[in-house]
């Protein structure tokens, strides 16, 4: 968490203050350069690659000048995941179908955190405080508020979708396309241990499965299915609102 909080306030929402032009040279970079060649760096490398000295070198420049553009590094985390949230790209979520809607706002949060998976490891050090994720979350609400929850109800009901938008994008980022050949090398070894008599359910279930998605596990079945079964949740939530 950045020291200086209204410091950081002030980054966030630098495009809608009002300053005096500059006295002296032109700076050799500016907030928005940085913050997009951190977002390179972490987009081709991950969260932990990101450092001012990282930044530094990857500009050809001295960590320490640097940091009269920006204090430290959980500052520069907290101002690129506001760009990138920023620009995600969205739809209006004026769909009359309330169901099409969520499944808009659950798509495009994935879309989101497949295109940038590092945002997911910094969440915790980025509150949100810009006007991306702001206006990110005024967006989202205006696409369930409609359904008369109540307040907590609905802010609880779009932090479940993009929570499970969030962990779903990490789930299909690390699938990797079924190994015919690693099966059947483990498949004789396993059926030693693994026997119907000691793991009935886990046999029978788990070979449908598998059956099914050739594959242990199938991250665009459970996200397709999981997606499906918070949008019953919320239909009941409503549902119960109208009897």
């Amino acid at each position: 968490m950045p020291e200086d909080i209204p410091g950081l306030i002030a980054l966030l929402w630098r495009h809608e203050r009002t300053t005096s032009p500059r006295r002296g040279p032109k700076p050799r970079f500016t907030v928005d350069s940085l913050v997009a060649a951190a977002i390179e760096l972490a987009d081709a490398q991950g969260a932990d690659s990101v450092s001012m000295r990282a930044l530094a070198t990857a500009l050809g420049s001295s960590t320490m000048s640097l940091y009269s553009y920006v204090p430290d590094k959980s500052t520069l985390l907290a101002l690129m995941a506001d760009q990138v949230t920023a620009s995600m790209r969205h739809v209006e979520y004026d769909h009359p179908d309330w169901r099409a809607r969520l499944e808009r706002l659950a798509h495009d949060n994935l879309d989101l955190h497949l295109a940038h998976p590092w945002l997911s490891a910094i969440r915790a050090e980025t509150p949100p405080l810009g006007p991306g994720i702001v206006g990110k979350y005024e967006r989202e609400l205006a696409a369930i508020a409609p359904l008369g929850l109540s307040p907590v109800d609905t802010d609880a009901s779009l932090s479940l979708i993009i929570g499970f938008a969030r962990s779903s994008a990490a789930d299909l980022a690390a699938a990797v396309t079924p190994d015919p050949e690693w099966w059947q090398v483990a498949g004789p070894a396993l059926a030693e241990h693994v026997t119907p008599q000691r793991f009935p359910l886990a046999d029978a279930i788990g070979s449908a499965a598998g059956a099914e998605h050739n594959a242990a596990y199938d991250a665009r079945h459970a996200w397709r299915f999981g997606l499906d079964r918070i949008l019953d949740g919320i239909a009941s939530m409503t549902a119960s609102r109208t009897e």
